[in-house]
């Protein structure tokens, strides 16, 4: 789909309404109250009442699109967009292209980015896992006042800095899946194996990071050791590699710059569009059914919750 298009099929609120009807109910409306058949459409053509619980609702009502004054063409182009951008775009960009005001701009934002959460994914066959860490550059080391203090110069990269500590999952040419662990315990990523591999069904490949030394009791294990080289054909961690450098630069190119608390929304935003990356004609249409699923992640401009309790489902 292209922007001609995008303009024909969904140009009118009418139209957007229409759509949204179809993929949410097909041809039996239900109420969103009471999930009752029993319903009458209004005459002005985007609501509807049930007469079981007797109220009044439309397409919208528990979708991220309820709440919005925002007209749904707007919304669809911001939509549209955003799943266009593959390196992420941000909202000043969304909302000079659309032309609406940022703070509306910032909230359509993370309202799709809640479209893109997936807590269902299971992993399997050769997975690749590995830790990375989000924030900007290395500074303010200790500066040596003489040649014996070298020794003392501490660097802010890698494990032990203050950074956000993210660890990954993806497959051999598959899907990935990210999250944030504060502690990078082997309980931790124990649990986090768990939760998102089919270990019946898989071989994992990790670097030599002794958290990971759990992992061999519950899964086929792959060592790799950094200091010895970075593997050799399949026995490698390059795939996860390469989705942090995705992460990485599109922040820094997109975004500059995200806070801690609305990290997870980002990261779930990557992580959909890599592991949709193989759809072309339908990918805008695939991403307006995951709209219209029923789980309300915003009220007003804010989130319901902690973003990292909605993104990740604890």
């Amino acid at each position: 789909m292209n922007l001609k298009q995008l303009h024909k099929d969904f140009g009118t609120q009418k139209k957007c309404v229409a759509y949204l009807e179809k993929i949410r109910w097909g041809k039996n409306p239900v109420c969103a109250n009471c999930e009752s058949s029993n319903v009458t459409k209004r005459k002005d053509g985007m609501r509807w009442h049930c007469n079981s619980c007797r109220k009044d609702y439309s397409v919208i009502m528990g979708t991220i699109f309820e709440g919005t004054r925002l007209p749904l063409p707007q919304f669809f182009q911001a939509m549209f967009i955003m799943n266009n951008a593959k390196m992420g775009i941000s909202a000043s960009e969304i909302s000079r292209a659309v032309g609406i005001k940022y703070n509306t701009a910032w909230y359509v934002c993370h309202r799709v980015r809640c479209a893109m959460i997936n807590n269902e994914l299971r992993l399997e066959g050769v997975v690749e896992f590995d830790e990375a860490y989000m924030g900007g550059k290395a500074r303010n080391r200790k500066k040596p006042i003489n040649e014996a203090n070298l020794a003392r110069i501490t660097s802010t990269r890698g494990r032990g800095t203050s950074k956000i500590p993210v660890v990954g999952a993806v497959e051999k040419k598959g899907k990935v899946y990210v999250k944030i662990i504060e502690k990078l315990t082997s309980r931790n990523l124990l649990a986090m194996l768990k939760k998102v591999v089919k270990t019946n069904e898989t071989i994992v490949i990790t670097d030599d990071f002794r958290s990971y030394k759990a992992f061999d009791d519950e899964v086929e294990h792959i060592t790799i050791k950094h200091s010895e080289g970075y593997g050799k054909g399949m026995r490698t961690i390059n795939t996860i590699e390469g989705f942090w450098s995705i992460i990485k630069n599109g922040i820094k190119g997109s975004f500059r710059s995200v806070s801690k608390k609305y990290l997870p929304f980002y990261l779930a935003e990557f992580s959909y569009k890599y592991n949709n990356r193989h759809l072309q004609k339908d990918a805008f249409l695939q991403l307006l059914k995951n709209a219209v699923v029923e789980e309300k992640h915003f009220n007003n401009y804010k989130p319901i919750g902690n973003p990292r309790d909605i993104v990740y489902n604890q």
